[in-house]
């Protein structure tokens, strides 16, 4: 179970340095861990693809039936201990993720601990950051704020341009946008961006929550920044379509209060850290080619975005 348990953290972090500290051993052990894996299946789980290691056929084979097996093995010590795990979580989480993708993680959390109280705040991520400092919530997950000495970082996720895909724009026109209300680390790099670029522009819309924005864009109002992160099936990533600045990439966080290690909060974010490793690999494979630059790793490669440097959201 350890071995395809290190195998599922080196194919969703994409490097050995970031799997050896998800699953809590160093990188010789888990280079160890991979040989003897190797040894096992009777045949090589990567190949050699330029500079960086890839999973071979059999590879994608075994990390399938990996993730279902941890799954199964995960649900069953849950379904033995979750009359043990009671309390209360107080759970923050940025519009990105809080609107789109955590519903269903946080349904899985209470299903298998149907004695923790969960209360769950939606917001801006610096808000959160600040309301975890001040001890108000227990836990929050964040884009951009990685440098915070409680943050955890999963990943990355690249910062684009999106519209509605029957948006048009005439270059010789200011380019619209829909954004978050001031402040806005997004909207501030968006503007600073198109300025050192010679794009004019105006603003279309403003809007205080993602969801506003999100119609905005999906009424072919404008175009926003985001993360792919929420993408709705009528829009998609024009940063190569109208020849858009590059924006960088934003850290995936999650931070912990002073204090904060109940039972209740360390599932959570052990569940938390899992999933949101599987949901990075999952927005990389959706981005159009081309706009995510990616980086050799010992087995895997690491997610960013080209030339730009990592921006705080």
């Amino acid at each position: 179970m350890d071995l395809l348990r290190s195998l599922v953290a080196l194919a969703d972090h994409g490097t050995l340095k970031g799997a050896a500290e998800r699953v809590g051993r160093t990188q010789a052990a888990l280079s160890l861990q991979m040989r003897k894996l190797e040894s096992q299946a009777g045949e090589a789980l990567f190949r050699k693809d330029s500079r960086k290691l890839v999973l071979t056929e059999g590879g994608d084979v075994l990390l399938s039936y990996a993730r279902r097996i941890l799954a199964l093995n995960d649900d069953a010590v849950q379904a033995l201990t979750r009359s043990r795990v009671s309390g209360d979580v107080k759970f923050g989480s940025s519009q990105d993720f809080g609107e789109s993708w955590m519903p269903t993680v946080l349904a899985q959390f209470r299903k298998a601990h149907p004695e923790v109280g969960v209360e769950i705040r939606v917001d801006g991520g610096t808000k959160l950051v600040n309301a975890v400092d001040a001890g108000e919530i227990d836990l929050a997950l964040a884009l951009g704020l990685g440098e915070r000495a409680n943050a955890i970082c999963i990943g990355h996720l690249p910062l684009v341009w999106i519209a509605h895909r029957d948006f048009g724009w005439n270059k010789r026109e200011p380019l619209p946008l829909a954004l978050f209300t001031s402040p806005c680390r997004f909207r501030t790099k968006a503007i600073a961006e198109l300025d050192a670029a010679g794009v004019r522009w105006n603003i279309g819309l403003t809007s205080p929550s993602l969801y506003g924005v999100w119609a905005a864009v999906n009424a072919g109002l404008g175009v926003t920044v985001r993360t792919p992160e929420g993408l709705l099936p009528e829009l998609e990533v024009v940063d190569r379509k109208f020849g858009l600045p590059n924006l960088g990439s934003v850290d995936v966080s999650l931070y912990l209060a002073k204090g904060a290690r109940s039972p209740a909060v360390m599932n959570l974010v052990e569940l938390l850290r899992e999933r949101l490793a599987q949901r990075i690999v999952e927005l990389d494979a959706r981005t159009p080619n081309g706009v995510i630059a990616r980086r050799p790793g010992r087995f895997g490669v690491v997610v960013g975005r080209k030339r730009a440097p990592a921006i705080a959201a």
